[in-house]
């Protein structure tokens, strides 16, 4: 079973290079601007936000985390420690928000652009 996300972004590149490196996904298709990444697992698509509403919006480095959404995504990864060591490389934060339920352990991250997912993992 594969999941599907849509993420808006004011600097698709950049968060594309992110999903990329932290879920093992590999690009499909680069031909409107927009980016899509796929793995055996995922289908991520980074999709540009329009310019006129691009500029009202501020990225900070290291992201601030946008905690007035109501979604968290969650994606499985193979190595938990090789996906953190991906968040830091590539302008992520890996917060101290990590336990383990059902046998997965799991830690939530900022992706650059301030989004909070959860990675989560069999085997740490």
């Amino acid at each position: 079973m594969m999941s599907s996300l849509v993420v808006f972004s004011t600097n698709v590149r950049r968060l594309a290079m992110f999903y990329q490196t932290v879920l093992g996904a590999e690009p499909q298709d680069e031909s409107s601007g927009d980016i899509r990444l796929v793995n055996e697992r995922d289908e991520v698509l980074i999709h540009s936000i329009p310019e006129s509403i691009a500029k009202g919006i501020k990225i900070t480095s290291p992201p601030t985390p946008r905690e007035n959404v109501s979604l968290k995504p969650v994606f499985d990864v193979v190595s938990l420690e090789h996906a953190l060591g991906g968040v830091e490389a590539m302008g992520g934060v890996v917060t101290s928000r990590g336990f383990t339920l059902d046998g997965l352990t799991r830690r939530d991250v900022l992706d650059p652009d301030g989004n909070i997912i959860q990675l989560r993992c069999g085997i740490s």
